[in-house]
């Protein structure tokens, strides 16, 4: 009776350490996706601001050609800055849908 005692407690530890193992090793890839996702997040949201600063550049530099009723350095400014954000979008577009 002692040995199937010992033998099952000895089984139960080993179920219950593979069991940890394969719960652990389940979080480890879990945590690493997480992370991978929250960096493109990260990157998404730093896009969607410079978009927005661009575009209010672009709007600002409109509203005073509209009132001046001639185009100034603000609007090349404003028109770069809508460039070379709009360029960043795509080739972050392009990136992470490549990797789908």
């Amino acid at each position: 009776m002692e040995i199937l005692t010992i033998a099952l407690s000895i089984i139960a530890s080993m179920v219950s350490g593979m069991a940890l193992f394969f719960m652990q090793r389940y979080f480890k890839s879990k945590d690493k996706k997480d992370d991978v996702r929250d960096g493109t997040k990260a990157k998404e949201n730093v896009l969607i601001l410079k978009s927005i600063d661009a575009l209010g550049k672009l709007t600002y530099a409109n509203s005073i050609a509209i009132r001046d009723g001639k185009t100034n350095g603000e609007m090349k400014e404003g028109v770069s800055a809508y460039i070379e954000v709009k360029e960043d979008m795509y080739n972050y577009l392009l990136e992470n849908n490549s990797k789908k």
